[in-house]
């Protein structure tokens, strides 16, 4: 048997380890520490997963902006000596974009509707492309290679029929499909653009003031109005 004052002594030791013991293991948890590599322990998913339902849900995307486009031909008239020299696109929350740089701050002009069949400048071959819908973009400016601007001299933009922005590069986009070159001639150029379907669009130009390049810009919503 143990004295009065051995069992207090013991006692007292007892404790101490116990709390040393409690403040490591919330040093831990709050380190992250779950298990041994790092990795989260079934306690630790099942807060997060409850931090997670218990979130508000993100609000739903306005697109009223395009409600308000329409499927009809667009168009301005200004030409341009200036190169068109690079595409490009993007994509947004309510929209894909196509955007054409043309080499200089001038007004550049352009055509953009909806058309059975997108066909070469000149020669009238057709260029085919994938989507249930062929947007014909014709800028009213030579491309680069086919006109006398001299950017970057000795490279085109392309040759007739080469793809700027391929179907493999749009995967899972969803209005642009492909964008291809169509040729460039007397002064103008087109684009033949694979839409999903016949969906809104806008057209417009707009400088970039930095750089001195126009730039038309084609938006295609993902959805009906």
């Amino acid at each position: 048997m143990f004295g009065e004052g051995e069992l207090m002594r013991r006692f007292t030791i007892v404790a101490v380890v116990c709390v040393a013991a409690a403040t490591a293991l919330v040093t831990a948890c709050d380190s992250g520490a779950g298990t041994a590599n790092g990795a989260p322990t079934s306690s630790d998913r099942g807060t997060a997963s409850q931090s997670t339902s218990d979130a508000a849900e993100p609000s739903p995307v306005d697109c009223a902006e395009t409600r308000e486009w329409a499927t009809k031909d667009t168009r301005a008239d200004p030409m341009s000596t200036d190169e068109l020299y690079r595409v490009r696109a993007g994509r947004h929350d309510c929209y894909d974009r196509l955007v054409l740089d043309v080499d200089g701050p001038a007004e550049v002009g352009f055509l953009v509707g909806y058309v059975p069949e997108v066909t070469t400048d000149g020669a009238g071959k057709p260029v085919p492309v994938d989507g249930d819908a062929a947007l014909q973009v014709i800028v009213r400016a030579p491309a680069q290679g086919y006109g006398s601007g001299g950017h970057q001299p000795g490279r085109k933009l392309g040759e007739i029929g080469d793809y700027l922005c391929s179907p493999d590069q749009l995967t899972g986009w969803s209005s642009l499909r492909a964008v291809r070159f169509a040729g460039s001639f007397e002064g103008q150029s087109t684009l033949a653009v694979g839409v999903r379907e016949k969906l809104p669009f806008r057209a417009f130009t707009q400088l970039d003031e930095t750089d001195q390049v126009r730039k038309l810009v084609v938006d295609i919503a993902h959805d009906q109005p």
